[in-house]
């Protein structure tokens, strides 16, 4: 089904919809590497497809590790006892061997059978983890049979906005600096975030229905003073002093700041501010700029000052002494030098 990353939240959105309506599909592939929607599609079919009486005797669960593809699909063929129809959810199926031979079940689908397959790949870019091949017979054929929902990492530029939008499915408010602070915190996991989102929900006074900064601060442990997003923005305004602070914080904290985590949030926001320039080159109206990048037009001031500060070229500049630094952050170039000097290094060159 999904495309492009951008695709995934609506896909998922749509299909929410449509087994809420009812209409159930014999069979569900739901893979990829965003695990939260996953997870979420297979427990609304949890709770769709069979009412509470009927689960303990319709209902089947198996974990990828302890099964093969030969127990689901004898498990899936076999006729329901005492309920009209039955949901066979394998969890974990990227841990069986061969999950592609639960496809020979596609030759003969049993139409009292609900049979969902929930596959993760791996999201961690340091380890590898195979995906669904989408040019196997056994994924078109779950296309033509079934729904192969496949679910994508929502860009890191587009968190703030995603959080705003799920805090305002739960009845509630934030505030930009809020999103842009808990997106952060939580990088690009949605699961962590929604698990925050729900504590905060519950901690907030009563008749309050806005997070703010300081919610997140006392309740995540996330520290606007002393993060990437502030040292960015430090950055993009020429604050020395404060980027400075922030730069030997991190330097003595190294295990809280990963000097790998701060580097990606740098280079994200430059190549960012690199696209702001063409897009601007272009043509392309202020507001529809914001709208691609996913700025919050709440940051679109500090926006404007850091084109003024980092002209393409400059913003080129930067751009090369982070791949620069990240290279030497991992390599023995760096001499003696800690993960805080070269970030106090780096940020002196990008301020020069």
């Amino acid at each position: 089904m999904a495309k492009t990353t951008t695709d995934t939240v609506q896909e998922y959105k749509a299909l929410r919809e449509e087994i809420l309506r009812g209409d159930i599909k014999p069979f569900y592939l739901l893979f990829g590497k965003e695990h939260y929607y996953i997870d979420e599609i297979c427990k609304l079919l949890c709770d769709v497809v069979l009412p509470p009486e009927e689960r303990d005797f319709g209902q089947l669960v198996y974990y990828g590790a302890d099964v093969t593809a030969n127990q689901v699909v004898s498990a899936a063929r076999q006729f329901p006892m005492m309920v009209s129809r039955q949901l066979v959810v394998v969890k974990e199926a990227q841990m069986m061997k061969k999950v592609e031979d639960i496809g020979v079940y596609f030759e003969g689908i049993q139409p009292t059978t609900v049979l969902v397959v929930c596959y993760k790949t791996n999201n961690d870019p340091t380890k590898s983890g195979k995906n669904i091949d989408k040019r196997s017979t056994f994924y078109k054929n779950a296309k033509k049979v079934g729904v192969a929902f496949e679910s994508n990492p929502i860009p890191d530029y587009r968190m703030a906005r995603w959080i705003d939008g799920f805090v305002g499915e739960q009845g509630l408010r934030i505030a930009p600096d809020a999103a842009a602070l808990l997106a952060e915190s939580a990088g690009t996991d949605l699961q962590k975030i929604a698990l925050a989102v729900d504590k905060l929900r519950k901690l907030l006074p009563e008749g309050r229905s806005q997070i703010t900064v300081r919610d997140i601060e006392e309740n995540v442990g996330m520290s606007r003073d002393y993060s990437a997003f502030e040292l960015t923005k430090a950055l993009s305004l020429k604050d020395a002093q404060k980027a400075f602070r922030i730069v030997h914080f991190f330097g003595d904290s190294p295990k809280r700041f990963p000097i790998q985590l701060t580097m990606a949030a740098l280079s994200s926001h430059f190549l960012r501010l690199l696209r702001f320039h063409a897009l601007l080159q272009a043509g392309t109206s202020r507001n529809e700029i914001l709208t691609q990048l996913g700025i919050n037009p709440y940051f679109a001031g500090e926006y404007d000052t850091a084109l003024r500060n980092y002209p393409v070229k400059k913003t080129m500049r930067v751009i090369a002494l982070l791949k620069e630094y990240d290279q030497r952050s991992k390599s023995n170039t760096r001499g003696e030098a800690t993960d805080g000097d070269l970030l106090k290094e780096l940020t002196a060159k990008i301020l020069a």
